[in-house]
């Protein structure tokens, strides 16, 4: 079950790139607005979005299982910070079924909004960044607040948990949490000179399904033990 997370993230990624992907010569408006975002037809919004909610599904699916197997290891830890690690690896796999949709869609729907208010303000840039601001003030608190809490649980939980070796993986498997993963993909469009912008876009997404890789080692690990 715990492979329901490729399909799902193969989704997310191809919505990512429909987000992320931007004219090399794109430039910054105001904070997170570019004049990429005006380059970004509906249609690209739409196929994210309906990636998002099939991804959060196979996400779902994926994650459960893990959750369960988490909870087994939590019982048998004996270490009072290996379960405050466990505990928080669970909370963050479980944010992240909430998350996921709630992200990618709030991600698309403000790219769109900014498009959208350009357009009825008359291509005015002023006017349109003035509303939009409007429009992402409501949502700042909730749509970085969600995105951090469970990336951050799930980056913490996930390194600590591989370098004090109570999940018995390589060392090297620390640069499978997902935020790292989207590190080395920027560090990789800081390096590489591509002709568009947006290349690590997917890289987060890609990510999860390398953790969850590690994670169904670990399974393995377990049932190769109970035999």
């Amino acid at each position: 079950m715990m492979l329901w997370v490729i399909p799902g993230m193969v989704v997310c990624m191809i919505g990512d790139y429909c987000m992320g992907i931007e004219p090399k010569d794109s430039t910054e408006i105001s904070g997170m607005i570019s004049t990429g975002w005006l380059t970004i037809a509906d249609w690209r919004i739409a196929v994210s979005n309906a990636g998002g909610l099939i991804g959060t599904v196979c996400y779902t699916l994926a994650a459960l299982p893990f959750v369960r197997f988490l909870r087994v290891k939590l019982n048998e830890s004996k270490s009072t910070w290996d379960k405050i690690w466990i505990h928080m690896f669970i909370a963050g796999l479980i944010l992240g079924v909430m998350s996921f949709l709630y992200f990618h869609l709030e991600c698309g729907t403000l790219i769109h909004n900014f498009n959208v208010i350009y357009g009825a303000a008359g291509g005015d840039i002023d006017v349109a960044v003035s509303m939009w601001n409007r429009s992402y003030m409501v949502q700042v608190i909730p749509y970085w607040a969600t995105f951090f809490a469970f990336e951050a649980a799930v980056l913490f939980s996930w390194t600590a948990l591989v370098i004090k070796g109570t999940f018995k993986l390589p060392k090297i498997w620390i640069l499978g949490s997902p935020m790292i993963i989207a590190g080395i993909g920027f560090l990789l469009e800081l390096i590489i000179p591509w002709n568009f912008n947006g290349f690590c876009s997917g890289f987060e997404s890609f990510g999860w399904i390398v953790m969850f890789m590690g994670g169904r080692l670990l399974v393995k690990q377990a049932m190769q033990k109970e035999d």
